[in-house]
């Protein structure tokens, strides 16, 4: 069957673009290999009657038009209160997003599809890639590193900032986000499969043409958006005889930085009087250590902890009389030099963050707990070695050095972490890559 466009994952981006084009009057289509959309904006019950959004507490924050847009509140996506972030990096995030449109709605100049417009124009916020963590955060750099990999002493560290987590929890756990933006898309006219892999990228000249299923079966497009990392989309859904050599090598030397674990905690009561969320070891020194054990393969010996009694701020995640504790760790690696991810090694770092929760919160009734490793997360999400935010947040690798929406493939588009706009907010690729498609074919690109 053949449609305008096909989206590859049901993530918050993959639903904000099959919206936006579905919105547009195009025949638009969702494939999704999990059993329900949302991607990392998932909630499960990890044991009966507790829940926790797997893989985050928090998302980016929703920029206010796309929130408008869709009207989230109205269909029951409640954000609860999260902690504020700097009024400095949230102007550079609405104008480097502001770029990001901007650059999707005015087609290359160039006769090449993927060159970059010239004379080239600074990106807002740029001018922080020689700048340290340490010289912005003010103190807080948990709110900039939770679950990351970092050295905040580092130039260009301070790009953190560009990349918030803390755009709030929502009410019954951020699957609840997803579900909404499932509904939204289906509203609009978009179909979404769910339980189905997309194997591969169908190309021919040069030029996307559609993609292979995993039951055999084709859909056939004039444009194809993949809300998968760069490196999984051009390593994992092309031959590699398809690809042009310069892209390939662009692509291998793109730079990807797991380093995020979860343990979550079903507790038995809520702990004894204390806040609802404690960062430990997220000073400067033991941030600089832990980066350089992750760099090692080596899991620190204090790794950054975030931790959130989520019960508190949402009572429908535990139990009455219960609670659920979630700990988000950093600097975790995906490849341990002594070897492969082991049941073992999953215990013993659920050992490390009980114990470090002890220490934090008193009175802890641990009825169960469950640990997510980076490798977890790569293979649940499809995330390259386990990395949330498609790559690196270093100098050469954010703002406009970031690749997509549109790429050296004709007709193929990326939305997500891996894009300028990813690590900005949420939705903002997925409608960033709707609106390079639209232009497009609004300028005979796309037949």
């Amino acid at each position: 069957m053949r449609y305008d466009v096909c989206v590859i994952g049901a993530s918050t981006e993959g639903l904000a673009a099959a919206a936006t084009l579905a919105l547009a009057g195009l025949r638009t289509i969702v494939i999704e290999r999990n059993a329900a959309p949302g991607g990392r904006a998932g909630t499960r019950e990890f044991h009966p009657g507790f829940r926790a959004s797997a893989f985050l507490d928090e998302l980016a924050p929703v920029p206010r038009e796309i929130h408008w847009a869709f009207d989230l509140t109205r269909r029951g996506v409640l954000f609860l209160p999260s902690s504020p972030s700097a009024r400095d990096a949230d102007a550079r995030i609405a104008a480097a997003l502001a770029r990001a449109y901007e650059d999707a709605d005015a087609p290359p100049r160039s006769t090449a599809w993927f060159a970059k417009s010239l004379p080239r124009r600074p990106w807002p916020g740029e001018d922080w890639a020689t700048r340290a963590l340490t010289d912005f955060a003010d103190g807080d750099l948990a709110s900039a590193t939770a679950g990351r990999t970092a050295d905040p002493a580092l130039a260009g560290s301070a790009l953190h900032l560009l990349a918030p987590s803390n755009g709030g929890m929502v009410a019954g756990g951020l699957g609840r986000l997803g579900e909404v933006l499932a509904a939204c898309a289906r509203d609009a006219g978009a179909e979404i499969t769910l339980g189905l892999d997309a194997t591969d990228i169908r190309n021919a000249k040069g030029r996307a043409t559609g993609i292979g299923l995993a039951d055999g079966s084709e859909v056939e497009a004039r444009a194809v958006i993949s809300t998968l990392d760069f490196k999984r989309t051009f390593l994992s859904l092309f031959q590699w005889d398809a690809l042009p050599r310069k892209l390939i090598k662009r692509v291998s030397a793109w730079r990807m930085a797991g380093g995020t674990a979860r343990v979550l905690f079903a507790l038995g009561a809520p702990p004894g009087a204390t806040r609802e969320t404690v960062a430990a070891g997220f000073d400067a020194a033991n941030l600089s250590a832990s980066y350089a054990a992750w760099r090692a393969g080596l899991i620190p010996e204090k790794p950054p902890m975030l931790f959130r009694l989520v019960s508190a701020s949402d009572p429908s995640l535990a139990p009455k009389g219960a609670a659920t504790l979630t700990a988000t760790l950093g600097s975790i690696p995906f490849r341990l030099f002594d070897g492969a991810w082991t049941h073992e090694k999953r215990d013993a770092l659920g050992a490390r963050a009980l114990a470090t929760a002890r220490s934090v919160f008193a009175d802890l009734r641990v009825a169960a707990s469950a640990v997510i490793a980076p490798p977890d997360i790569e293979e649940a999400l499809g995330a390259t070695e386990g990395d949330l935010w498609g790559g690196e947040l270093a100098a050469d690798q954010m703002l406009d050095m970031r690749p997509g929406p549109r790429t050296e493939i004709s007709g193929l588009y990326l939305a997500g972490p891996s894009t300028a706009a990813g690590p900005l907010a949420t939705c903002a690729s997925g409608v960033a890559a709707a609106r390079a498609v639209l232009a497009d074919l609004d300028a005979g690109r796309l037949k």
